[in-house]
């Protein structure tokens, strides 16, 4: 069974028998004891599952607390509510928090909760400490034993590292664009369909880097089609040095029409926009309804960080907009 595979599987369970599903892993272990469930079916008061687990330190049984989330992705709004739980949960004692997720968390996510020493447990490491016999007997599978796709892993690292080696500026400005490419690719084909690069308008006068038909008959590509007529995908991939100005917001602007490529953009940099560029994309989209995304290295490497693990890496493109929306 894969990654992936396995990751369904969980998201297949409800929330409470998910929470149960851990709750039987622990038991099976055999590293806790006093395993219970905290108010199943009862309102969420930030613990599901607690246990204790022998700690040779303290000469004494250490409390474990698990909160557990059956979500897809886990970004950092949810790593900052963890840190009221840790606090709550350290005032009766020496106490490990441990977040679980039937998907994964984010890399932000993740940089959040390593500076409180709250543990991550997400489809992965899950798959890890289930055993074939528990996988069997949840979900009646034939084979429990769980694999990760090693290619896959591989290949998003060594995008990360030609990521990294391509040094900002006009310089390595064709690497970059075809790099970003590539990666794009990897993530989203399919169901996007195979980038095209390079494009002109009839008149040639508004260039754009690389377009992507969007054919998807459902999921967050489909979603974006209906809500904004993202027929194709735009993306200017742009290897500026110094945050992507906002020239940059109105050149890409000037290809989204509705009766052309449709009216959604990503724009890519190695940095975050600046304010100016924010700005512009407020104005095009309140003025326009035109949707531009703006996505740094980090956006990008979070991105490939959710493919290894399994996840959808359009859920940062979905964060992103719904931050932007929910700012204005």
């Amino acid at each position: 069974m894969r990654l992936d595979q396995f990751q369904e599987l969980l998201q297949s369970l409800s929330p409470i028998e998910f929470e149960k599903f851990v709750a039987d892993l622990l038991r099976r272990s055999g590293r806790f004891t006093d395993i219970h469930l905290v108010g199943v079916g009862a309102i969420d008061r930030g613990v599901d599952v607690e246990a204790h687990e022998y700690d040779p330190m303290l000469g004494r049984p250490r409390r474990w607390v698990f909160q557990i989330k059956k979500t897809r992705v886990v970004g950092p709004d949810v790593a900052r509510y963890m840190y009221a739980i840790a606090h709550e949960a350290l005032q009766e004692g020496p106490t490990q928090v441990v977040l679980v997720a039937a998907g994964t968390v984010s890399r932000s996510a993740r940089e959040i909760l390593s500076r409180t020493g709250i543990q991550v447990w997400d489809s992965q490491k899950l798959a890890e400490l289930a055993s074939p016999d528990l996988v069997a007997e949840w979900f009646a599978s034939e084979s429990g034993v769980v694999t990760q796709d090693v290619d896959v892993s591989q290949k998003a690292l060594a995008f990360v590292s030609a990521l990294d080696s391509i040094v900002p500026g006009e310089k390595g400005w064709s690497s970059y664009q075809r790099l970003i490419a590539d990666i794009l690719e990897f993530l989203f084909c399919p169901p996007l369909e195979l980038p095209r690069y390079e494009l002109s308008d009839a008149d040639a006068r508004n260039r754009r880097d690389i377009i992507f038909e969007n054919p998807s008959g459902d999921g967050f590509w489909s979603q974006l089609r209906g809500d904004y007529s993202a027929f194709y995908v735009v993306v200017d991939a742009k290897n500026y040095a110094k945050p992507v100005p906002k020239r940059a917001v109105l050149d890409i602007a000037h290809y989204l029409k509705p009766y052309g490529v449709g009216m959604f953009a990503l724009l890519i940099s190695r940095r975050e926009p600046s304010s100016g560029a924010a700005h512009a994309s407020r104005e095009q989209w309140i003025g326009g309804k035109k949707m531009i995304v703006h996505l740094g290295d980090a956006g990008m490497k979070e991105m490939l960080d959710l493919k290894t693990r399994g996840g959808e890496p359009s859920e940062v493109i979905r964060r992103r907009i719904a931050d932007f929306r929910m700012s204005l």
